[in-house]
């Protein structure tokens, strides 16, 4: 049985995210008492001009909230969408994307990942 369990999020190290200059902090990943369905929760930081490079989720659905910033997030096909600050944005699985800060401030995230 699974079973309650907190973490304080400045405990967790910040680590390189998706070959760009951005950051994050896994706060939920399998390696939790989480649901099978999550992949993962992150908090992702891009710093001004910088971005997440080319990537996608193989299988996962990525949700995000944007707690600060703006910026243009890119997909494989050519279409683009602007972000700032309170947008929710869903990207379905498998397509590749690309984030990237376009502001003088940096942009921070709270990603969610779920598997098919």
């Amino acid at each position: 049985m699974r079973k309650p369990f907190k973490k304080n999020i400045n405990e967790v190290e910040m680590e390189e995210a998706h070959g760009g200059s951005g950051k994050r902090q896994v706060l939920l990943s399998q390696k939790d008492d989480i649901s099978t369905y999550m992949e993962a929760m992150t908090n992702g930081y891009i710093p001004p001009k910088g971005a997440y490079d080319w990537h996608s989720h193989d299988g996962v659905d990525e949700l995000f909230l944007v707690l600060q910033g703006r910026g243009t997030i890119e997909f494989e096909d050519g279409i683009s969408l602007e972000y700032a600050k309170d947008d929710l944005v869903h990207i379905p699985a498998d397509i590749k994307h690309r984030i990237e800060n376009t502001s003088e401030t940096e942009s921070e995230f709270l990603f969610i990942r779920i598997k098919h």
